[in-house]
């Protein structure tokens, strides 16, 4: 599962570079959650571009602008399958960058959440999804974090985790007309070697809350 992220600086130069793309800067928040709107990288006239999409996918041919069902993530094995995903795991793929990510992990009586980030800080770059909703009520653009299995990182805390790109896989994933060899990209869990974690103040449980302090290490 991913239901909670952090993006701690206004800049993915990493992303960008790799791209060769230059985006704006985004909106500094260290608790977002599902219904907000999120900073998304996907494709326009070939080119990769940065907006804000709602994080929940509404499938295009939902009959109203919001989803009577989970749509923040979509399990990896199945989301070509799923009527709310198929269409856009095929035309509609997306990069969701993050500086990190938080899970909570089960103990006696209480859930302790960790927050998992690239090594040093590095940013992270979520394979997404996304898709357009349009009606009376006007235009809907709206994403969703794909998940898979957990590395050996992730798994003392969960059995799940949102599927991260190699950077070598960045430009491959937005591009649907060619795809190449995505399905080893999202396929095996990303290295635990690139990745680091560490526990934090349960505050994040919070959606109110939202300061610095929150990706901070406990102790």
């Amino acid at each position: 599962m991913c239901g909670r992220f952090a993006i701690a600086a206004p800049r993915f130069g990493k992303i960008e570079a790799a791209l060769g793309a230059g985006f704006p800067e985004v909106r500094v928040s260290y608790n977002i959650a599902p219904g907000s709107d999120i900073p998304v990288i996907s494709l326009d006239g070939g080119q990769p571009v940065l907006s804000y999409m709602r994080w929940g996918l509404v499938p295009h041919w939902s009959k109203e602008p919001r989803s009577k069902f989970s749509t923040f993530n979509a399990r990896v094995e199945t989301a070509g399958a799923k009527p709310a995903f198929r269409d856009a795991f095929k035309r509609r793929r997306c990069i969701i960058p993050v500086s990190g990510f938080y899970e909570w992990q089960q103990r006696d009586g209480f859930k302790q959440p960790w927050y998992f980030t690239g090594v040093g800080g590095e940013a992270l770059a979520l394979a997404g999804l996304w898709d357009r909703w349009e009606g009376p009520e006007g235009v809907l653009q709206s994403s969703t974090i794909l998940v898979g299995e957990a590395n050996g990182l992730m798994s003392p805390v969960h059995a799940r985790m949102p599927v991260i790109l190699p950077e070598d896989y960045y430009s491959e994933w937005l591009d649907v007309e060619h795809p190449g060899d995505v399905e080893e990209a999202i396929g095996i869990p990303f290295p635990e070697g690139l990745m680091e974690c560490w526990p934090v103040s349960r505050a994040v449980g919070n959606v109110r809350n939202d300061r610095p302090e929150l990706i901070e290490r406990l102790g």
